[in-house]
Order: structure tokens, then C-alpha cells, then sequence
């Protein structure tokens, strides 16, 4: 969170959002207290404003239509499927919520309802301890279950089988550089509802990264950038990529995050980082030059496509 007064480097990021109307009224306030305030960041506000409104429409690089084409179709298909998938836990809500309209249901949720018991006062006398850590003394005792997924619902041999997440709640005080603190944060920044949450787990995360990037969360913030539902969060994970060395994944990513973020700020945060990304030796393919062409013709965006061509002008 950014506290009362706005300094240049943050004023200065906050320009392209600034233009594209993506700060929220707290941050747009901010920004204009110091611009009226700071002729350096005025001055550069003035350059933008200049720059977008140079940006012509009017040349078009030529496309290989066929290529194009492919492509399209490709991007489509992967979007539609996408889109087709249902969640994990919805599938289970489903089965389990099927049980019980069914006759034999009924007898397998009892019994198994009756295993749910037993798992539970196994798992409250026998819950592993997490080393190096500092945790509260004061645990609470419940269990809460969830994500019941049945392997073998059929109770006529006398038995059956499913999986299960016991979740048991917690107080955690460690070291930031810690393994297990680190693993910790990483599965917040991917299932934790709150976007609070899991925008703080991102920073805490990208503070340990100076020297060594681990490969786990430079996974998480590839995923969280790409598919996270908040933007502000998406723009964090983003951020935090861009600090970490460019490779083929981090160039994927940003590619993805350009075709099919919503959000125009994102798209310049992606397009900016591209254009570094391509100058620090990773390479453009075929490819990656046609879905820029076609983000030419088709973002709504002005300073994307001034970018883009940017781009495939050095190719």
C-alpha cells in the first residue's frame, strides 16, 4: 500500500494506468497531488500524453494469411477449452450432492460419513509437527474436511476409498527464508480467497528473491499472473516475474498475458516487460511475431500496438 505522499519512480510507473483511466480513485489522486506538485513528473506525463496521441493507426505490417489463420484457430481452440473446464471441487460437489438423491447413495454417504469420523480423531492425535518453526502453542483442535473425492464408492465388499483435505488452523513465526515458510506462502499465493492475502504472500515472496530464483515460485507467479481473477493481483505476480532473469517461460507467459488479459494496464505491463525481455537476448519465433501482428490489428489499446510494431521492427 502506498502511504500518503508519492514518490518520482512510483508516480512515473503509474503514467500508462494513469492514461488508460486503470488507477483507482485513491491512487489517481495520489498521482495527480504529485504531478501538480513535481515539474520532472509533470514534464513526463506532458511526453506520454504526446507519444499516445502520435501513435498512427494508419501503417499495417503485412500478414501471411494462411499463418494467420492457423493461428487464430489455435487460440480459439485453446480459449474454448479453457473455458469448457470445470473446477476440481465443483466435479466433487457435484458427485457427493448426487449421492444422496440416489437410494444406494444414501447408504455409502452414511458409511462413509462414519470413515470421515475415524479419519478425524486419527488425524487430531497424530498431526505432524512442522520443524524449525515457531508455532502457537494454543492449536485449535478441529479438523474441517473438505474436498471429499470418492475412488471407490461401492460399500458391497465392505469397503471403500476416497481422498480428502483435512485443514486444521494454525500460527505460524519463521525466518522469510525458510523452506517450509516459503511453501506456506506459495499455496497461499494460489488458493487463498482474499486478494489481500495473497497480493501480501507476493510480496513477501518476491523480498527472498534477490540472488536465486526458485523454480516453484516462479511457477506460482506465472500461473497467478495468468489466471489470477483480480487484477491487482495479477499485476503483482507480473511485476515480481519481471525481476527474476528472462527465459522462454517468462516470454511465454508475458505473450499470454498480452492476448488475453482484460485489463489495458496489465497489457502494458506485459508489452513494456516484452520489449526488455527481447532485447536481453530471448528470441522472438515465427510464431510469437504472428500473435504480435494480429495484437496490432486487433487490441483496442493504442500503446500496445505502438509496442508491438516496435517489436517486430527489430525482427
Amino acid at each position: 500500500m502506498m502511504g500518503k505522499n508519492m514518490n518520482h519512480n512510483e508516480c512515473k510507473e503509474l503514467i500508462p494506468f494513469y492514461l488508460y483511466e486503470e488507477l483507482d480513485y485513491e491512487k489517481k489522486i495520489l498521482f495527480e497531488n504529485h504531478v501538480r506538485s513535481c515539474k520532472d513528473c509533470a514534464n513526463e506525463l506532458e511526453s506520454y500524453k504526446i507519444l499516445f496521441a502520435d501513435i498512427s493507426e494508419d501503417s499495417k505490417s503485412p500478414v501471411d494469411l494462411k499463418l494467420l489463420t492457423e493461428a487464430r484457430l489455435e487460440l480459439r481452440g485453446t480459449l474454448r477449452s479453457q473455458q469448457n473446464k470445470t473446477s476440481f471441487s465443483n466435479n466433487i460437489k457435484d458427485y457427493i450432492f448426487s449421492l444422496f438423491y440416489k437410494p444406494v447413495g444414501l447408504a455409502v454417504s452414511g458409511f462413509s460419513l462414519m470413515l470421515i469420523g475415524l479419519f478425524i480423531g486419527y488425524l487430531i492425535f497424530n498431526s505432524p509437527v512442522i520443524d524449525n518453526l515457531e508455532t502457537d502453542s494454543k492449536i485449535s483442535d478441529k479438523l474441517r474436511i473438505q474436498n471429499i473425492n470418492f475412488i471407490d464408492p461401492d460399500p458391497s465388499d465392505g469397503q471403500v476409498e476416497f481422498t480428502f483435505e483435512a485443514v486444521k488452523s494454525g500460527r505460524i513465526k519463521g525466518n522469510v527464508n525458510d523452506t517450509e515458510l516459503q511453501k506456506i506462502l506459495t499455496y497461499a499465493v494460489l488458493n487463498e480467497q482474499n486478494p489481500g492475502t495473497r497480493l501480501n504472500s507476493i510480496n513477501v515472496i518476491n523480498a527472498n528473491q534477490t540472488q536465486k530464483p526458485d523454480d516453484e515460485i516462479k511457477s506460482t507467479l506465472i500461473a497467478v499472473s495468468k489466471f489470477d481473477n483480480n487484477p491487482g493481483v495479477r499485476r503483482e505476480a507480473l511485476k515480481s516475474l519481471n525481476e527474476l532473469p528472462a527465459d522462454e517461460d517468462i516470454k511465454n507467459t508475458l505473450i499470454y498475458v498480452l492476448l488475453n488479459d482484460t485489463s489495458a494496464g496489465i497489457r502494458i505491463e506485459a508489452i513494456n516487460a516484452l520489449v526488455e525481455v527481447s532485447k536481453s537476448g530471448i528470441n522472438l519465433n515465427q510464431k510469437d511475431l504472428l500473435l504480435l501482428r494480429e495484437k496490432i490489428q486487433s487490441d483496442e489499446n493504442n500503446y500496445v500496438r505502438y509496442q508491438a510494431k516496435n517489436i517486430i521492427k527489430e525482427y
